[in-house]
């Protein structure tokens, strides 16, 4: 049970990264022409989407990841799964109240800084995945 449970896990990570970077895809693509047009419209349609589904799988990564720990000889008092645990907050947090939103404003005519701002969120929420699947797969003391 504990295996599978670690495979799950480990998959949910890869495909977390994987949207993550559909993600940056789409918004350095609705950052090319932020004007409201026909190809931004189904550029912000699919933009919504990927959000939707990341926001599901960090969801699920999340939550898989709490289990493992208490399924496995890990105990909560080890700083690389608060800190994991902690990213992964701050990551949901920020996709649903920061970047999920500005995505909208950037695709509804918004200006070049708008538009650069929007794709560094999308990257840094690619870095802070680094830094957690890091943590997850070195599991330093």
């Amino acid at each position: 049970m504990r295996t599978l449970l670690i495979i799950v896990h480990s998959g949910t990570a890869i495909v977390l990264f994987s949207v993550a970077m559909i993600s940056v895809s789409l918004a350095v693509l609705i950052a090319v022409r932020p004007a409201v047009d026909h190809g931004n419209a189904e550029l912000l349609r699919k933009a919504k989407t990927v959000g939707r589904v990341e926001s599901i799988v960090a969801v699920v990564l999340t939550l898989t990841g709490l289990i493992t720990v208490f399924a496995s000889p890990w105990s909560f008092s080890q700083s690389w799964v608060w800190m994991s645990l902690m990213a992964m907050v701050f990551y949901s947090a920020a996709l649903f109240f920061i970047t999920n939103r500005s995505r909208l404003v950037v695709a509804k005519g918004g200006s070049a800084v708008k538009c650069g701002m929007q794709v560094n969120l999308q990257m840094g929420h690619v870095l802070l995945l680094i830094f957690v699947l890091a943590l997850m797969y070195l599991k330093p003391a």
